[in-house]
């Protein structure tokens, strides 16, 4: 299976991105990287990461990468929304590791007493969710 970054399409809106934010050398810059990694992007040399195309697409305020991979969502994986609901469950998830370590080295219970309940919450949401979707069992 391909890397969904080494794609022609995404190779020619990720060039059109650092061209429209200035070119090899400003991206560079914004983006912390050598002009030499740029290239090798543009040229599918190198998997262009999320941390690059959302970096640049958030600089210019197009989002023509997010978008093409959010139709490929909706064309063929999860349904829109149970995979929104997914992505808010991980989020609240990654809140519950500092708020138990806060409990077990500041003994603070004050983080995990907001966090737990919201990343509980948004679990069940999720598994309602996951229940509701009827395509669910046609997956692989």
């Amino acid at each position: 299976m391909r890397n969904v970054y080494e794609g022609a399409a995404i190779r020619s809106l990720y060039r059109q991105l650092v061209d429209d934010f200035g070119g090899f050398d400003a991206a560079a810059a914004f983006l912390k990287c050598s002009k030499g990694t740029l290239s090798k992007q543009c040229h599918g040399d190198a998997a262009i990461g999320p941390e690059h195309f959302g970096a640049l697409e958030d600089a210019v305020g197009r989002w023509p990468i997010t978008r093409l991979l959010f139709g490929r969502l909706a064309e063929g994986g999860l349904p829109v929304e149970l995979s929104q609901q997914a992505q808010q469950a991980l989020r609240e998830a990654a809140d519950l590791t500092p708020a138990i370590f806060s409990l077990l080295i500041q003994g603070d219970a004050g983080p995990i007493q907001k966090e737990g309940p919201e990343a509980m919450a948004s679990l069940a949401d999720l598994l309602r969710a996951v229940d509701a979707d009827p395509t669910e069992d046609k997956r692989p």
